[in-house]
């Protein structure tokens, strides 16, 4: 949305159109020009102020343009004449306006109200006068920007081969990266009781842990107990012996005769008599 001061521009190019056509008086052209249009949001100050200087200017203003131009000036475009004639009254008489601010409202008002490639002719012509006119202001605006100074907290020292380190300048990554951690795990940030209750948080989760333990070795040794009891109780297998041999061990040793036991000589004849002689 344009400004105050551009609206202003606006209306004193349509106010200027008039007066060159007609050769009026500024006066009577403000008057009507104020009456047939809204010039509401306007600046109306800025408004009079070039519509009266650039008229009473005119031979100063076109002085500084026709030099530029490769045909007479009453031959140029009545609209981008009067572009032309406001950027020349500001380039050299309102210096509180940046010449780039002049070119470029100039360039503006003729995509606006110009010919179809009018703002390049424009554009030319008013560079051509910001060089004349504001030489030293484009002079301190081209000159290279001073490099920054180092920071107190910078070292500069010698490598190991005696070239020179660059200066360690503290950037704003490492806050970065920081705040990236942070963003990265919110549950442990939300779950994070406040400073005041860390130690009753500390002692109940101490509680909880010497409970585990302790269930845990009640557990252990009643398995350890139970486990030796049943060993107790268990009966050892031992294979039964009867006193009397079944059927099939006495069918088996009544099957077979037993070996006749040997006897000595004596033994032998131990029983027997003597027949008679």
């Amino acid at each position: 949305m344009a400004n105050p001061r551009q609206l202003a521009r606006q209306c004193a190019v349509q106010a200027l159109y008039s007066w060159q056509l007609t050769d009026g008086d500024p006066l009577d052209i403000d008057a009507a020009f104020r009456i047939e249009n809204d010039m509401d949001g306007v600046d109306v100050d800025y408004f009079r102020e070039l519509l009266r200087e650039i008229p009473r200017l005119r031979e100063e203003l076109d002085s500084h343009i026709a030099p530029l131009l490769t045909r007479p000036l009453a031959e140029v475009d009545p609209v981008e004449r009067a572009i032309l004639r406001l950027g020349a009254y500001e380039l050299k008489c309102r210096l509180d306006v940046p010449y780039r601010v002049v070119i470029n409202e100039g360039v503006e008002l003729a995509k606006l109200f110009g010919a179809e490639q009018g703002h390049r002719f424009v554009n030319g012509i008013l560079d051509g006068m910001a060089r004349e006119l504001r030489g030293t202001e484009q002079a301190a605006d081209s000159r290279p920007l001073p490099e920054p100074a180092a920071p107190a907290d910078a070292s500069v020292g010698k490598g190991k081969y005696g070239q020179k380190r660059a200066p360690i300048i503290r950037t704003a990554s490492k806050k970065r990266v920081i705040k990236k951690r942070t963003i990265a795990k919110p549950d442990e940030t939300q779950r994070r009781k406040p400073v005041a209750d860390e130690p009753a948080a500390k002692r109940g989760l101490a509680k909880k842990t010497t409970a585990k333990k302790a269930v845990t070795k009640k557990a252990v040794a009643k398995k350890s107990v139970a486990k030796k009891s049943v060993a107790k109780k268990a009966p050892v297998k031992k294979k039964a012996f009867s006193a009397k041999p079944s059927a099939k061990s006495s069918s088996k040793f009544s099957s077979k005769k037993r070996a006749p036991a040997k006897k000595s000589g004596a033994s032998l004849y131990a029983g027997k008599k003597k027949p008679a002689s």
